[in-house]
């Protein structure tokens, strides 16, 4: 007997449940797409979206969205399957009616849990299989879940190519010639354990109650050092990965650093040469205690002497430093990758990651597209809905005065 399949009312009843629950009803940029992915579904069934068509009429996005430039529809997507992922295995454990986006289309599918009881007269099933086919259903869910959970972190390797432009390549040029360069991503310390609670580890004389654990890191950093390992990949080049507290003097002498995350309490990444204008002034500092920012130490005409990241991490706006100079060596070079917060480093990584941003950023330091980066500074802002980082955008630039390095 043939099963009939979810009718699309059904369809729109789960996703709006879905929609409403306590895992999507703080993240509003994946519960728009969700929302609208449904509704095109139950008007032209079967039938794929487009990601340009994503990009304007769900996202709001301009006419002049390029997909080859821009990863943002493919990035949400893949929280998408991954928030599914997460409410299926919480919420939705019972929910009867699945809902999944297949990877590499823009559309809903849609099944049942289960099909129909078996017929009265089926044979008892033998105890030891009944108990293997439930462990291969349960190895199944887990593997659904995985490959979602995957598909967030990784899935843009494979379906997100870099796009290699004249200023992209021009961009990374230092990095691409000798030894390989080494990504410095930031592992603050911190005291106590993940069951009795951590607190980040401030050096000073007295004496520390618990442990001191300098093995973790952002959510950030790590998408951040997995965005920068592609696109010097993508230019046919392989990278070093180091966490900070093992970054040394010969590190810093020898070789091309990547600096991902802020490192205020990474006092290795103190021998490298400072900022000239802009630096993270953490919620510890003074002015303005509890509230991190972008520290402006110049400013000009219609520039602040801070930017302030928002209250809310989840939705409000992060800011970040791009910024290279030369290294302890002259003829080394330093990329800073840092924010204010976990998510400003991602967009940090998402802004030197993207042709179309390096482009600007090649436009307003007034250089041309073939040309080597000259030493720099930047402002980044970054918008975050619902725990999203959305794409980044450049604020400031400022073009540091160094000596050229000795031929």
């Amino acid at each position: 007997m043939v099963t009939k399949g979810p009718t699309p009312g059904e369809v729109l009843e789960q996703v709006r449940r879905i929609a409403s629950s306590n895992t999507f009803i703080g993240s509003d940029p994946t519960r728009v797409l969700l929302l609208y992915l449904a509704e095109h579904s139950a008007a032209h069934p079967g039938e794929s979206v487009k990601e340009i068509t994503l990009a304007s009429e769900a996202l709001g996005k301009g006419t002049d969205y390029d997909p080859r430039t821009d990863s943002s529809v493919r990035v949400l997507a893949s929280r998408l399957r991954s928030k599914l992922a997460e409410y299926y295995t919480q919420e939705g454990a019972r929910d009867p009616l699945l809902i999944a986006i297949p990877k590499g289309s823009y559309s809903i599918i849609s099944t049942y849990r289960a099909a129909d009881p078996a017929p009265v007269h089926t044979p008892p099933e033998h105890p030891v299989r009944r108990g293997l086919t439930a462990l291969w259903i349960s190895l199944a869910l887990v593997a659904v879940v995985l490959a979602a959970a995957l598909g967030f972190w990784f899935g843009r390797s494979a379906s997100d190519t870099p796009v290699v432009a004249g200023s992209d390549r021009a961009f990374w040029s230092h990095f691409l010639t000798g030894e390989s360069p080494i990504i410095v991503f930031s592992n603050p310390r911190f005291v106590g354990d993940p069951t009795g609670g951590l607190r980040l580890f401030i050096p000073d004389k007295r004496p520390v109650a618990g442990p001191v654990n300098d093995q973790f890191t952002g959510v950030g950093e790590v998408i951040a050092v997995h965005d920068v390992v592609r696109s010097l990949r993508g230019l046919g080049r392989e990278a070093r990965v180091k966490r900070a507290q093992l970054f040394s003097w010969d590190d810093a002498r020898t070789s091309d650093i990547i600096l991902v995350g802020g490192h205020e309490e990474n006092l290795p990444a103190a021998q490298l040469p400072p900022l000239e204008k802009f630096n993270l002034k953490a919620e510890s500092q003074e002015p303005f205690p509890k509230l991190g920012a972008v520290h402006n130490s110049a400013p000009l005409a219609g520039e602040k002497p801070y930017y302030f990241t928002g209250s809310d991490p989840d939705n409000g706006t992060e800011y970040a430093i791009v910024a290279l100079t030369q290294g302890v060596n002259p003829s080394r070079r330093v990329l800073v990758l840092a924010g204010v917060h976990t998510f400003g480093t991602e967009g940090a990584a998402a802004f030197v990651s993207t042709p179309a941003l390096i482009a600007d950023l090649y436009r307003k330091l007034g250089l041309r597209a073939s040309e080597e980066i000259v030493p720099f500074e930047a402002l980044i802002e970054l918008p975050v809905r619902g725990g999203s980082p959305l794409p980044p955008r450049l604020v400031l630039v400022h073009r540091r005065r160094e000596a050229p390095a000795a031929q």
